[in-house]
């Protein structure tokens, strides 16, 4: 296929810099330009990335040479710029959760509706990470009997990450809120794309704000999940791992069933993953495996997890089928973290909207 041209929507935000790298290894993409609203921001950016600059997205949407626009904008203004890009003929990744707001994750399902041939998509790249074949597969082969636990751990960096890599709106209460809205939207996706079942309800803990900088969002987030089939979930989301930790990031899933158990901790660091696969099931190759799992080294933001989920999504475009994260993807995890909020509010357990 012909290499699909891409201009990239904002740069106050930390993925343009760390996807940078894996554009060098996707033959599906060319990059063409990249734009911000601040000139003399865009102007110091530009020293790293060497390519056409502009201060005003809807002239990269008028460009014939870009085919994909990725954006990187403040969370509260990137259904505007979504349905900007569809109307100008452009193809989608909008980076999770894509809107601040439920309203904005379904204005993005009704620009999708309003135009069926343009891909629209989220980067959830923990669907395409290779131990999630093993997962997906143990799951659906009934491995585990009748699910009903599952656990997810995303503790990132301090808060601190944001004022230094650009982003300090990414701590205002403005867009979407703090940790839960911005990481924990992996999980709530990832559990529906391995189970196949959506998250019904959610009660929510939360702590913090510790130490600098000053902000009104939670540090620490904990949310309890209950799915349409009677499972539950747990899920622990922060902003609180020292900077010593390994790789500053603590990473764990596991699923648990009647007749087994998933537990994955990703390597963050490195690309060799260990996956321990517990079954009783008659049908389970034998009752314990410890899978060891090396994935391409691939310099860039996530790696090959990346890297396959962006070559999808060229393949999606140049197919004209779904890409993997569907705008009504993009939905539900907003849905599912938006009542973790209401949560906070209320003390009471909270239905997901339908």
């Amino acid at each position: 296929m012909k290499p699909l041209g891409l201009g990239m929507i904002g740069l106050h935000h930390q993925h343009p810099r760390w996807y940078f790298p894996l554009w060098a290894h996707l033959d599906t993409y060319q990059p063409r330009v990249i734009c911000d609203d601040d000139p003399v921001f865009l102007e110091s950016e530009n020293e790293f990335f060497d390519l056409d600059t502009t201060t005003d997205y809807h002239e990269v949407l008028a460009r014939d040479d870009v085919d994909v626009v990725i954006i990187w904008l403040e969370h509260s203004r990137m259904p505007d710029a979504v349905a900007a890009a569809a109307e100008a003929g452009k193809h989608v990744i909008v980076e999770k959760p894509g809107a601040a707001n439920v309203a904005g994750a379904k204005r993005i399902v009704e620009t999708a509706a309003a135009h069926p041939n343009i891909r629209i998509s989220s980067p959830y790249c923990w669907r395409t990470h290779l131990v999630s074949d093993q997962i997906r597969d143990t799951i659906a082969a009934g491995h585990l009997g009748q699910l009903f636990t599952v656990e997810g751990r995303l503790n990132a960096g301090g808060a601190h990450r944001y004022i230094r890599d650009n982003a300090p709106w990414m701590l205002t209460e403005g867009e979407g809120g703090g940790p839960m809205w911005n990481l924990g939207v992996h999980w709530v996706d990832y559990f529906r794309a391995m189970t196949g079942q959506e998250i019904v309800q959610v009660a929510g803990v939360a702590a913090g704000p510790w130490g600098d900088p000053p902000r009104h969002i939670e540090d620490s987030a904990q949310a309890l999940l209950k799915f349409d089939s009677g499972a539950t979930g747990i899920l622990d989301i922060s902003y609180t791992m020292p900077t010593a930790y390994p790789g500053a990031r603590d990473i764990f899933v596991s699923f648990r069933g009647t007749t087994g158990d998933i537990t994955w901790a990703p390597a963050w660091e490195g690309v060799t993953d260990e996956v321990l696969i517990v079954s009783e099931a008659d049908n389970a190759p034998e009752p314990c495996r410890r899978i060891a799992v090396t994935s391409p080294e691939i310099p860039g933001y996530c790696g090959h997890m990346a890297w396959a989920w962006l070559n999808d999504f060229a393949q999606a475009v140049d197919q004209q089928r779904d890409p993997i994260a569907t705008p009504h993807d993009i939905l539900r995890a907003v849905q599912v973290v938006d009542a973790y909020y209401r949560s906070l509010k209320s003390g009471k357990l909270e239905d997901v909207e339908q």
